[in-house]
C-alpha cells in the first residue's frame, strides 16, 4: 500500500457494495480509493473483499444499538436518522477494510518498501483499527442516546462508559 499518499496509477471504477443491513448506507470503491490514496495498479478484488469483511464487521459492533434505538422510534436508515453520522460509519468501514488492505500491498518488486512496512505493520493495523474502533464508538453513543432520550433503556439506569469501549482484562 502507498504509504506516501501517491497513487501510481488512475484507477475509476463504479463498484458500489450493497450494505446487507439497508440502515447502513452502501460503500463506493472508488470513494475508498480517492480518499485513501491507494495504488491504482492494484486488483480491485481484495479491496471488495476486504470492505465487505469491514462492512461486516462494524455492522456487528453496531447492530445492536440499532434494534433498541428502532424499538423506540422509526429509524428506517443512518441518513434519515441523523445524516452526519453516515460519515462517521463510512470512515469506520473504511479505516477498518484500510488495516485489513496492508497485507496484500507488500510486493517483491518493492522489496526494501514492503521491509520497512512490515516492521511497522503492526503498528499502523493498530492505529487504523483504533480509528475505526472510535468512529464504531461514537455511532453507539448518539444512537444510545437518542434511544435512552425514547425511553429504551427504562429509568433508573446509570450511565457508564459515556461510549467509550471497556474490555475485561
Amino acid at each position: 500500500m502507498s504509504l506516501n499518499g501517491k497513487t501510481t496509477a488512475s484507477t475509476t471504477t463504479d463498484t458500489v457494495i450493497t450494505n446487507p443491513l439497508s440502515f447502513f448506507p452502501d460503500i463506493e470503491l472508488q470513494a475508498f480509493i480517492d480518499n485513501y490514496r491507494l495504488p491504482g495498479e492494484y486488483n480491485e478484488a481484495p479491496l471488495v473483499y476486504e470492505l465487505k469483511s469491514a462492512i461486516r464487521q462494524v455492522n456487528e459492533a453496531l447492530k445492536d444499538s440499532v434494534l433498541i434505538l428502532q424499538s423506540v422510534i422509526v429509524a428506517e436508515t443512518l441518513k434519515a436518522f441523523q445524516a452526519d453520522l453516515v460519515d462517521t460509519y463510512i470512515a469506520a468501514v473504511m479505516h477498518w477494510a484500510r488495516a485489513g488492505l496492508i497485507k496484500y500491498f507488500e510486493t517483491i518488486n518493492r522489496k526494501a518498501p514492503a521491509e520497512i512496512q512490515g516492521e511497522r505493520n503492526e503498528i499502523i493495523v493498530t492505529e487504523w483499527k483504533g480509528e475505526a474502533l472510535n468512529n464504531i464508538d461514537l455511532l453507539n453513543k448518539n444512537i444510545l442516546k437518542v434511544a435512552a432520550d425514547n425511553g429504551a433503556l427504562g429509568t433508573g439506569r446509570r450511565d457508564y462508559a459515556d461510549g467509550f469501549r471497556a474490555s475485561i482484562i
